[in-house]
């Protein structure tokens, strides 16, 4: 019980402090989110472009390490940049929780200051030791240290989706990985601030925090859930709350439904900042509270710079003129959703059905599959996967082995077609033989279905595909308007160099530095890693954005907020009356909702 109340009121506590919490995180967030990672994304692309380097991919990196070295030194000393001013960035944020949890004012000068000395005082061992805190510190959920300069390091929705698809010992094995990793993560977790602010060598400060922890694991383990299900609660309630409201006053006052939104939207913006503000200091308030609790905490260090406390005449009129930049800010940001919430869905993407199945109606790129989907929900596209024989005769196969769908432990790529054609794969309760792509060709055809192409390969020397491919099939192609795309960077770009005509996508599996230089008419990105910021940079270079593959409804809604050009799925079904309600007219509670998702 006393344990109880305890957690109860810590995280009461840290939730009445939000407001001290602002000014400095929101600065930090701000510099990083529009002056750092701008400074460095335009950094990064010109150092590609001085190395005539069109894209960044994991396909290219060994490459780029072999025949660039300078390029690949200044990528490396980015990298190495990005890694310091996260580290930054903790000890900006750690030492403004301490002083707010010291009740001693600080000024920013005087918290940059300090920072600064941190920096100045790292070595390579404390630095490593981050590094390694840091990736350990990650899977507590909910409170982790979301830092914008890494935010684009996320495991993808398709490997997700790959570990919780029918596989019980990834999963199992994903699961107890997790939990190891968030025990250690917790024995560790005083360690850094003990460095930080003790100045305690690497060695003791370890040490101490396995001790520390060892005793009260179980207690640290509250807190943080405790306060991550409160930061969640709060959120959730807010969010649900403000649209709730709109809702009602559609239905009951629609004359009054335009303000009501502008006013409602803001208000989720607003909760919107509480919760960075909040998820942002959490797992700092968990550490320092905890040391202060226990005893540990350690007074205000030596280095700490006491500097006179501003004129308050001064601080009135510094008071004024931030109340006048927020009515201001106020101002643009209703103007802002004024016209978000006006503005109708103009851009609908096309419909492309993943592997020609709908809701596991049969074995992925199987014929059975391409009738049933083209003739029972009409896509706009199928997308399908061809393989080279080693006779030089195309497939229509996924996997790069048959074992998972074929049990033949044998690449399609080195196989023959008759080799091919003797196996029988198995998926979802239905059994089908691997088809020719003449075959799916001329089934296509019949069926006046349009086919996006991809190409696979694990070859290192594309020419003699692309040389294959085109001669038996860049006419047919062309002329029944079927598209094609492939995840190997040369195949695209000798694609669209020997037939320029074709219509032609690179596929991206990761959104590292924003679209690349390509001739490829679209991009194909995985959609849990995509942006605005990814898309309206695509369509400055003339490429189209088509993303895969959204499976549920909210994921389809968010794509469409972001006005994708092409949606691929596995449930065609659920994407056509997405694309069917959104054509409707929608509702501002609707919008709302769009933002919420696409925001967050």
């Amino acid at each position: 019980m006393k344990y109880l109340k305890e957690s109860l009121k810590n995280t009461w506590d840290f939730l009445v402090k939000t407001n001290v919490y602002f000014r400095d995180v929101l600065l930090m967030h701000g510099f990083i989110l529009f002056v750092i990672i701008p400074l460095l994304s335009s950094s990064t692309k010109f150092i590609l472009k001085q190395g005539q380097i069109h894209y960044l991919s994991y396909d290219n990196l060994a490459e780029i390490a072999m025949q660039h070295p300078v390029v690949t030194c200044l990528l490396v000393l980015i990298l190495l940049l990005i890694l310091l001013l996260v580290f930054f960035e903790f000890t900006f944020l750690l030492l403004s929780v301490y002083f707010i949890e010291k009740k001693q004012p600080v000024s920013l000068k005087q918290l940059l200051r300090m920072t600064t000395i941190q920096l100045k005082k790292l070595r390579p061992s404390i630095f490593l030791f981050f590094l390694f805190y840091f990736l350990l510190i990650l899977p507590i959920g909910g409170l982790s240290f979301n830092s914008d300069l890494l935010a684009r390091i996320k495991i993808p929705a398709f490997i997700m989706d790959f570990i919780f698809t029918n596989r019980l010992l990834i999963i199992t094995g994903f699961i107890l990985c997790y939990l190891i990793l968030m025990y250690i993560g917790i024995r560790l977790i005083f360690a850094l601030p003990e460095m930080i602010l003790r100045d305690r060598p690497f060695k003791d400060a370890f040490k101490e925090s396995l001790v520390i922890t060892k005793r009260r694991f179980l207690a640290i383990i509250g807190r943080f859930v405790f306060i991550g299900g409160a930061i969640l609660l709060l959120t959730g309630l807010s969010f649900t709350l403000v649209v709730g409201i709109q809702a009602f006053i559609e239905q009951f006052s629609p004359d009054h439904a335009l303000i009501s939104a502008v006013f409602a939207m803001t208000l989720l913006q607003f909760f919107l900042l509480v919760n960075l503000v909040l998820s942002t200091v959490g797992i700092f308030y968990i550490i320092i509270d905890f040391m202060n609790d226990e005893g540990f905490l350690p007074e205000i260090p030596n280095w700490f710079y006491q500097e006179a406390l501003p004129n308050p005449r001064f601080e009135g009129l510094k008071n004024t003129l931030l109340i006048l930049i927020a009515v201001f800010f106020g101002v643009g940001v209703s103007l802002y959703n004024m016209d978000y919430l006006d503005q109708e869905i103009t851009k609908i993407p096309i419909t492309i059905s993943h592997r020609g199945v709908n809701n596991n109606n049969g074995v992925q790129n199987s014929l059975a599959a391409l009738e049933k989907t083209s003739q029972t929900q009409h896509p706009d596209y199928i997308e399908m996967d061809v393989q080279m024989t080693t006779d030089k005769q195309f497939v229509v196969i996924h996997d790069f082995n048959l074992k998972n769908l074929g049990n033949v432990n044998q690449s399609p790529e080195k196989m023959t077609l008759a080799e091919i054609q003797n196996v029988t794969l198995h998926e979802h309760n239905q059994t089908a033989k691997i088809p020719t792509f003449d075959s799916y060709l001329a089934q296509a055809k019949h069926l006046n279905q349009k086919l996006l192409v991809e190409i696979k390969t694990q070859q290192k020397n594309t020419a003699p595909i692309i040389h294959t491919f085109l001669q038996k099939y860049q006419e047919e192609i062309q002329a029944n308007g079927h598209m094609v795309q492939s995840l190997s960077f040369s195949i695209v770009e000798a694609l669209k160099t020997q037939a320029p005509h074709l219509t032609v996508g690179y596929i991206l599996p990761f959104n590292v530095v924003g679209p690349p230089i390509t001739k490829a008419d679209f991009l194909t990105m995985e959609y849990s890693t995509i942006n605005h910021n990814f898309i309206t940079s695509a369509e400055e270079d003339g490429k189209k954005v088509f993303v895969w593959t959204p499976n549920s409804s909210d994921d389809m809604s968010r794509m469409i907020f972001y006005e994708v050009d092409g949606i691929i799925t596995d449930q065609m079904g659920k994407l056509n009356q997405t694309i069917k309600d959104a054509q409707n007219k929608v509702t501002y509670s609707d919008k709302l909702l769009n933002f919420v998702i696409g925001v967050g």
